[in-house]
């Protein structure tokens, strides 16, 4: 048999009267097989070979001339087999991490709960630094009583620092305020806003970039924080491979903290259970230049033997619009006190252009976390400016202006889309104080998608739940904003994905030639309801035709 490379584009179909040129290690039988090739959308069979690549892909007895004696034969008994997930937008450490704190607090709970959890958190935990996650803005800012306060009842004797639900806001007690070098007469850093009361005092509620100030204080680098980064490094692997992720991108590598480290040495241990490429963190307030020098120093693109790539910069240009950071084109309706009326930047135009345009040159590619519609605006202008190099994404694109909805696929720029369920209409509806009727045309998910941009969907675990299947399925619920079929959903999240992670051409699809990445459900997606899509789970996932994940009993 003739076996033509999926990398020409094409494919042959198998004969059993001839023999394979190699035998396969696996033979995966008696399935249902979405490949995400459009020559070959379906297949029944596939054949590994023992380098772990995809020997051929057709129907059962046409592969039968791929086994011998040494071939694993797995009968599938008509599960569905897709190529694995890519996440192209998770905070795989982070997520994983102790240094975010055991305290969890719950969003919902509201603040008696908080508090008694607090004061619980306080009595167990024995750092120097209590640091936890979780609480929600909205709620904080309804109390009458300042946040540094309300914290002090609970806990007084040292620094507390919490953050919040989407990681865009900090509460901090009095001590963790001294601690940070937070009081009347310190700035706001850049991307950060200081809240402050009539007289100018810090309440202990700090937004976006200012919580740093205190993160820089309560995780200095370490030998026991270096382990503990490796640790969720690890932990991490584990939750990928058992949500049917095969590759993904690290979205914020905190490389100042040893975060890269912690990569690397699980790399080089051979512990990665996913393709991973990394985003290294641009930080707001360091010095142009030795910032650039630093990060050009990092870049890694890798090779064919690691699993690991250091390729990617992670930048912020705005915040979020439920704090009234993200930055818009015109003003909010409404905005927390000490935002500017727009909003603000991490990094603003001319910043941005000169740091795209640099890092592009090196081989690096942009993730870009833009939101409001001028961020949005200000990214692609970015882009445009350096000329076009690189596979670069903007990722949220939560408010768009129209005029930049074709630019995307001008300028072959990802739409990166994380459709959790905060934007059900409620949501939206919500998001109206703030920027009136502006709030309905949040995410424009299917207008991007039907304008010929490329889109992935991806987690932002863990703000959201990791879940590709919970993803596409939100994906597809969203009204007139969603994608048109589950086969785009599935595509934004395979094929897409890896192009924006440079492997579609060894990975994304399952065909000949390409690196067998799969996952097989416990059910058939393409026939449910969409509303039960995100019930489907996970059996099992290869990596390169090795096992990572098997569920229990398959």
């Amino acid at each position: 048999m003739r076996v033509v490379p999926s990398l020409t584009g094409l494919l042959m179909l198998a004969s059993s009267a001839l023999q394979a040129a190699e035998p396969a290690a696996t033979l995966l039988h008696n399935g249902k097989i979405y490949t995400v090739n459009e020559q070959q959308p379906w297949a029944s069979a596939l054949a590994i070979a023992e380098d772990g690549r995809i020997l051929a892909v057709g129907d059962g007895q046409a592969l039968q001339a791929y086994v011998d004696a040494q071939t694993e034969r797995v009968d599938l008994q008509g599960r569905l087999v897709l190529p694995g997930f890519q996440d192209t937008h998770a905070h795989v450490l982070d997520a994983s991490s102790q240094a975010q704190g055991d305290c969890t607090l719950s969003p919902g709970d509201g603040m008696e709960r908080w508090l008694a959890q607090l004061e619980g958190c306080n009595a167990e935990d024995e750092g120097d630094w209590l640091v936890g996650w979780g609480f929600a803005l909205h709620t904080l800012l309804e109390e009458d009583e300042a946040p540094r306060d309300l914290l002090d009842a609970v806990v007084a004797d040292r620094p507390v620092t919490l953050m919040e639900e989407t990681s865009h806001a900090y509460w901090l007690n009095s001590k963790g305020l001294e601690l940070a070098g937070i009081d009347a007469d310190t700035p706001d850093p850049i991307g950060g806003v200081i809240m402050r009361d009539e007289d100018g005092r810090p309440t202990g509620l700090v937004l976006d970039n200012a919580g740093d100030l205190a993160l820089d204080q309560a995780l200095p680098p370490s030998r026991a924080l270096a382990e503990v980064y490796y640790q969720a490094v690890l932990t991490g692997q584990d939750e990928l491979a058992s949500n049917g992720v095969t590759s993904v991108a690290d979205a914020r590598v905190f490389w100042r903290r040893g975060h890269l480290e912690a990569w690397q040495k699980a790399a080089e241990r051979d512990e990665l259970k996913a393709r991973t490429a990394l985003g290294l963190w641009a930080y707001p307030s360091l010095d142009d230049e030795q910032q650039l020098a630093e990060l050009k120093s990092l870049y890694r693109p890798g090779d064919e033997h690691s699993l690991l790539r250091v390729n990617q910069v992670k930048f912020y240009v705005d915040g979020i619009i439920h704090n009234s950071t993200a930055r818009l084109q015109q003003p909010y309706q409404e905005s927390l006190p000490g935002v500017e009326p727009k909003g603000l930047y991490y990094f603003g135009p001319e910043r941005l252009r000169r740091y795209v345009g640099e890092l592009s040159e090196a081989g690096f590619d942009m993730h870009i976390h833009a939101i409001g519609d001028q961020a949005v605006g200000d990214a692609l202008d970015a882009i445009e400016a350096g000329g076009g190099q690189g596979r670069h994404r903007l990722t949220h694109v939560e408010l768009v202006d129209q005029a930049d909805l074709p630019r995307f696929r001008q300028l072959n720029v990802t739409a990166d889309f994380q459709p959790s369920r905060y934007f059900a209409p409620s949501f939206l509806k919500d998001n109206e104080p703030l920027i009136g009727q502006r709030a309905y045309r949040l995410l424009p998910l299917g207008q991007l998608h039907d304008s010929g941009a490329r889109v992935t969907l991806s987690s932002d675990w863990d703000v959201n739940p990791l879940s590709p299947l919970g993803i596409m399925h939100n994906a597809l619920g969203l009204g007139e904003r969603s994608l048109p079929s589950l086969e785009a959903a599935v595509r934004a999240y395979t094929l897409d994905a890896a192009y924006s992670l440079r492997q579609e051409q060894d990975t994304g699809s399952l065909e000949v030639g390409k690196q067998a990445d799969l996952v097989v459900l416990d059910r058939d997606i393409f026939r449910l309801p969409v509303e039960q899509l995100g019930k489907a789970r996970v059996l099992w996932t290869l990596l390169g035709g090795a096992e990572v994940y098997r569920a229990e009993g398959f």
